[in-house]
């Protein structure tokens, strides 16, 4: 990447993602009901895998004010060109008249006398996710020296090495008063010594309105979109590395509105400020699960043993209600999920917390082909797990599961399952 045109440079590592945190275990549900006043069996019956789209991440931008700090944080100014006049005044990246709103402009700020100063943010330890669809409904004006980006970094950036060998997703950038936006991935193999990518692709858009961007991203491919249709689609070569497919860790989101400074040139100061307004980011899994998000108002086709597990509406990650179960057992509910292909690697997910340090929930795969395995939830607020598991040679079922060991209380969200290979 030549860092003069494109986003490049030292990242601050965060942890990734905290996935395949397993144990073995290997229970088999009692046949005992539940005192939930939803649909209880003893039996879990079997539900054909059907794959669709489901929301698991989103800000609406509702709020006026400051940004959602639970979600968004400031993009740092740093060394590469699109971090040169960044800058954490909340004047820069702020809420209103339902949009994020992002500034740049030549005002003065006193105790910070760069030329210019300009506004980004990032989920970088907040939010990030492995495949998936994103889609950003934003606007920006035009200008001589403007340079709004949305675009995805590898949560550990040096995963595979320095940049470019961990990856860069970019789903829209423009520059000064091109007609056209840019849909671009880099890696070690296409990115070339100076910066440049051979994997990008101009689409139009519409300059004087909102437009959708959209990554569809899946262990195959990546497809870009401009209101939705399909611009440019970088597929997994045969045979792949990480030299040209480090597109399998968790990325995370980055908006901002940049310029001055590389790629689009110096700024002419009579077409300030720039500007660019995202709508909303959403964020979607490919799930084979029904009903992952409970969002349909009722548990079915989940079913439950033990004590109580009933949908509540008072501590929905997402949409209107998650699953609750709670009391001095043991509670689970779980899901049959049939349809999945033998020797097959897929992953199951979701959000939890806990009602009280100290507690825990396990989310975990059993009768697949092999031993039960699951992940621990332990926080007070929701947090992601995952497990991988791959179905037997002749195994095409397995049952999911979200299993309170314990006494105590915890709630569950945006559980999904999606095909790994």
């Amino acid at each position: 990447m030549n860092i003069t045109r494109f986003k490049s440079g030292p990242i601050a590592a965060v942890a990734a993602l905290s996935i395949l945190l397993s144990c073995s275990k290997n229970f088999t549900s009692p046949q005992q009901s539940s005192s939930s006043n939803l649909t209880t069996t003893a039996v879990t019956p079997a539900v054909a895998a059907t794959s669709s789209y489901q929301l698991i991440w989103s800000d609406e931008f509702n709020t006026d004010g400051g940004f959602d700090t639970s979600k968004w944080s400031f993009c740092e100014r740093g060394t590469p060109a699109w971090t040169k006049y960044l800058t954490e005044n909340p004047a820069y990246a702020y809420v209103g008249s339902g949009n994020l709103k992002l500034r740049m402009d030549n005002s003065v700020i006193t105790g910070d006398s760069i030329a210019y100063h300009s506004g980004g943010v990032k989920t970088s330890g907040k939010f990030n996710f492995l495949y998936g669809k994103v889609e950003v409904r934003a606007k920006f004006n035009q200008g001589q020296g403007s340079w709004p980006a949305i675009w995805m970094m590898p949560d550990n950036p040096v995963a595979y090495g320095g940049w470019p060998n961990s990856g860069e997703i970019d789903i829209m950038e423009h520059v000064n008063f091109g007609s056209v936006v840019y849909q671009t991935v880099h890696n070690a193999t296409v990115t070339s010594s100076s910066g440049g990518s051979s994997a990008s692709h101009a689409a139009s858009y519409n300059a004087s309105d909102y437009n959708i961007y959209t990554l569809v991203w899946s262990p195959a491919s990546l497809q870009f979109y401009v209101n939705n249709v399909l611009q440019y689609t970088y597929s997994k070569p045969a045979g792949a590395t990480y030299l040209n497919w480090p597109y399998d860790q968790p990325f995370y989101i980055i908006l901002n509105q940049s310029g001055g400074a590389g790629w689009p040139g110096a700024i002419t100061d009579s077409n300030l400020p720039f500007t660019m307004d995202v709508d909303y980011v959403r964020v979607y899994k490919n799930s084979l699960l029904t009903n992952g998000g409970f969002e349909t108002g009722a548990l079915s086709p989940w079913t439950t043993w033990g004590t109580v597990s009933q949908l509540v509406s008072t501590d929905a990650r997402t949409g209107s209600y998650a699953i609750r179960e709670q009391g001095t057992g043991e509670t689970s509910i779980e899901q049959s999920i049939t349809g999945l292909e033998a020797n097959t690697t897929y992953r199951f997910g979701g959000f939890g917390k806990v009602d009280t340090a100290g507690q825990s929930v396990l989310l975990g795969v059993k009768n697949y082909g092999g031993s039960a395995v699951d992940a621990n939830i332990t926080s007070t607020t929701y947090q992601h797990n995952a497990v991988l598991f791959t179905t037997g040679a002749s195994n095409t079922s397995a049952t999911l599961y979200y299993y309170k060991p314990l006494s105590g209380t915890v709630f569950g969200d945006d559980f999904y399952l999606e095909k790994m290979q």
